[in-house]
């Protein structure tokens, strides 16, 4: 059977057509594809900058992490454990790569209140920008943190009007203390504007590893039991992996979307190993022998773990109101690099939030150098929606999405193409024939590397006359990748 005939048959079998109105769609998951044939999800790799900053001041330890960056305006804003005594600093940029921290006189360390701690005692503090309309202009940043000392246990909320200034929302925690969720790492919280609702992404412990829960409120004060997410490469609630620090957070150019940056940790100490599958990984060293020595006197007295494990970052994504990650790439996301200071523990951690540095670009922070003199964190580029794609070499290929629904007049999409490669599109009905005007012979060949081109035909690229009505979108492509699409109200 033909790749064309294929469709047709399938198109007798096909579900509801997805509504994907005037969203933008990334090519993170096979969410849209029906079938691909020579093409593939390629997972881009975010590309290395300079040092964003040093854990360099006399109030900062070697163990500096959980970080958090937002962007409020023109102002971004992070937060970062400055000790493991749970000292909460704070950093801020007018552009999130040149990075200052601002004497702020808020926190009195050593005697002396210049330096840029807002909060001691916030365990594992983690905030967040509140965008939903209406809410009191002294609640427009909120945030949790644990406090493992309270007998009920649990997560703490915080309020702030500017982000630097915290106040506990109550005694009363949000989310108590359970056998399933123990809190240990930085617990995300934000404002769903697709679900209507506040979300919390927490750390648990599922079939022995590291795994994130989630619950749901309408008020941020008053959470739902947490739920365990599943995961698509095991189809359980227990990932492939130890999955540390979640960083499940909605992709600002598509809301409906959540990007989970953890880091995924491999044991090479046995003490750690509780599945049969990890014992070849336990006898893994990266560290040689003859330089472990020298770690253990010379990182620091206070780092746990040691040279037991090593880190990178994956990519995951979530879908709003879901309780599943897609796990579609397994390769690394940010692999540790050349030197050996970031094969030790506690390493390569992307840090919470994804932010835009510049008209094509975005960034994300990466914990580097982890417990040593070196501790630093690190700003890594992407481009715009350039998580993954749907990527098709030299010889060409091509796919055709599930029926869709859309509205607006224009289709436009993100892509790349070599100087010799290219990509056209048709419009399809629910049967796979080609919509009038449409058709993949009237599609003009588009050539070039943009994060916004409009697709057009011989007549133009005025879509308007199929629009509310199922369609599929097929994509022939060569030496191309497409990162993402939309259709657009003009």
């Amino acid at each position: 059977m033909s790749f064309a005939a294929g469709i047709a048959t399938a198109a007798v079998h096909a579900a509801e057509p997805i509504d994907i109105g005037s969203r933008r769609e990334l090519f993170v998951d096979d969410h849209l594809v029906e079938r691909r044939e020579g093409t593939r999800l390629r997972l881009h790799p975010p590309r290395p900058a300079e040092i964003a900053i040093r854990y360099d001041q006399p109030w900062e330890d070697r163990v500096c992490n959980y970080t958090t960056v937002l962007q409020d305006g023109d102002t971004y804003r992070m937060y970062y454990r400055g000790t493991y005594g749970e000292r909460t600093c704070y950093a801020e940029s007018a552009d999130g790569i040149h990075w200052r921290k601002p004497d702020l006189g808020l926190v009195s360390v050593d005697g002396s209140s210049a330096n840029n701690v807002i909060l001691v005692d916030a365990i594992n503090f983690c905030p967040f920008l509140d965008p939903r309309p209406g809410i009191p202009r002294d609640e427009r940043f909120k945030a949790n943190a644990a406090e493992r000392s309270r007998p009920d246990g649990g997560l703490v909320g915080y309020l702030s009007a500017d982000g630097i200034r915290w106040r506990k929302l109550s005694e009363t925690v949000l989310v108590p203390m359970s056998a399933a969720t123990d809190f240990d790492t930085q617990n995300i919280m934000f404002w769903s504007e697709v679900e209507q609702a506040y979300l919390l992404y927490a750390r648990h412990m599922a079939g022995g590893r590291r795994a994130t829960m989630r619950s749901i409120s309408k008020d941020f004060r008053q959470w739902t039991r947490p739920v365990p997410m599943t995961y698509s490469d095991t189809d359980s609630a227990v990932p492939s992996a130890h999955l540390y620090n979640n960083q499940t957070t909605p992709y600002f150019r598509a809301p409906h979307i959540y990007v989970s940056l953890p880091g995924r940790i491999s044991f090479n100490d046995p003490v750690h190993v509780v599945r049969e599958e990890e014992k070849e990984a336990a006898g893994r060293r990266v560290v040689p022998e003859n330089l472990r020595r020298f770690y253990r006197e010379h990182v620091t007295s206070i780092l746990q773990g040691g040279l037991g494990d090593y880190s990178d970052g994956v990519l995951l994504t979530t879908r709003a109101g879901t309780t599943r990650y897609s796990f579609s790439f397994q390769e690394s996301f940010v692999r540790p690099g050349i030197g050996l200071g970031n094969w030790t523990t506690r390493n390569n951690y992307p840090a919470c939030g994804v932010v835009q540095t510049g008209p094509g670009e975005m960034s994300i922070y990466v914990q580097r150098h982890y417990g040593q003199r070196t501790g630093h964190l690190q700003r890594m580029t992407l481009r715009l929606d350039g998580f993954a794609s749907l990527h098709t070499p030299y010889e060409g290929g091509e796919m055709v999405t599930k029926p869709l629904i859309f509205e607006g007049r224009e289709l436009e999409i993100n892509y790349s193409t070599s100087a010799a490669g290219g990509i056209r599109v048709e419009i399809q009905d629910i049967d796979g024939r080609p919509a009038p005007g449409f058709s993949l012979a009237e599609s003009a060949k588009i050539i070039g590397d943009e994060i916004s081109r409009t697709v057009v035909w011989q007549k133009g690229g005025d879509v308007s006359r199929v629009a509310g009505k199922p369609v599929r979108l097929r994509f022939v492509m060569n030496d191309a990748d497409l990162y993402s699409l939309r259709f657009r109200k003009k």
